[in-house]
């Protein structure tokens, strides 16, 4: 039984119906048991996720399964946007709402909220969209830009990075379309400063918002993807931050290293030894480290984290710059 919910989900695109569970034989008494006991989940009314899949979604993977859940009812007469688009996109997003379903009229009339959708009046052309599984949305740069645009700038700097990252968009081609297409949009400069920020060597939200609390609290600029090599050139390891004039090395602990990406995700102690290995060897030319995790990006406490990377960078260059072999 599950292996056909679940074989049902993924030809929709995540979700079942519940007129689709009516048809493979189930009451709504079996749909209510089924939800009892934990094997389906409610996302919307009448539409349900088997709930193995849902565990094993990321919050923007759970919202782009939402989204494909309303298009496909909506019909034809509206583009995905914003957000939502950007999910579809598998940008990554982080702060942004994720509870609504963001889409743009194609009828010219007024925007509305209503039954956790989300209604966007303005202008939007053909080329601004593009077709992703049968379903209409607004193109990989203007799906980024309209979500900067509508949130703020370390949003911005999380969706616009992961966008530059997967190569879907270029830096120049956001500048061009920021004071071209957006140049009126409310939180046009939101997004400017986004789009300066943002940066596809960022590979995760958190190193993004990494990247963010650093210009925040006027960190001095990181290198970012730093490759440590030993005396005979071999590369050692490689470091989310550094800063070479301090002999520094800076991390973002994020728990997808010990978590589901884990390549040893049956013993995470063997992923944990590994980080602590290639940390010595790094540590062993000569550099400091500092590391941080997510809880310390908060904006209670980014203020102290930033204090503390830079006084490590200070005790860094006191102790590894004076008289130092420099090895890169």
């Amino acid at each position: 039984m599950d292996d056909i919910l679940i074989a049902v989900a993924h030809a929709n695109g995540g979700y079942l119906m519940r007129h689709q569970l009516l048809d493979l034989g189930y009451s709504d008494d079996a749909i209510r048991a089924f939800m009892r006991t934990g094997l389906l989940r409610r996302v919307r009314h009448g539409t349900y996720v088997p709930t193995v899949l849902w565990q094993s979604w990321s919050d923007s993977e759970r919202h782009a399964v939402k989204v494909r859940s309303v298009v496909d009812k909506l019909g034809p007469g509206v583009v995905v946007t914003h957000q939502s688009a950007a999910a579809l996109h598998g940008f990554d997003l982080w702060g942004v709402d994720l509870e609504s379903v963001h889409v743009t009229r194609l009828d010219g009339r007024n925007g509305r909220t209503e039954a956790g959708i989300v209604f966007h009046s303005g202008q939007i052309t053909e080329d601004d969209c593009v077709e992703v599984d049968g379903r209409l949305l607004s193109a990989p740069q203007r799906a980024a830009l309209e979500t900067s645009a509508s949130t703020g700038v370390e949003q911005g700097v999380v969706v616009l990075s992961s966008a530059l990252h997967l190569g879907v968009v270029e830096k120049g081609g956001l500048e061009e379309s920021i004071d071209r297409d957006f140049a009126r949009w409310q939180g046009t400069r939101t997004a400017r400063v986004a789009v300066r920020l943002a940066d596809g060597r960022l590979e995760s939200v958190g190193e993004s918002r990494s990247f963010y609390m650093m210009w925040v609290h006027q960190v001095p600029a990181p290198e970012l993807q730093v490759e440590v090599h030993d005396r005979d050139g071999r590369i050692i390891g490689r470091s989310d931050f550094g800063w070479s004039a301090y002999r520094h090395l800076g991390e973002f602990d994020g728990m997808l290293k010990y978590g589901r990406l884990n390549p040893h995700g049956e013993d995470p102690g063997r992923q944990i030894e590994r980080e602590k290995v290639r940390e010595d060897r790094m540590r062993g030319t000569r550099r400091g480290m500092s590391r941080w995790v997510w809880i310390e990006l908060g904006t209670g406490r980014s203020p102290a984290t930033a204090g503390r990377l830079v006084a490590d960078m200070q005790q860094s260059r006191r102790l590894y710059t004076r008289n130092a072999t420099h090895i890169v």
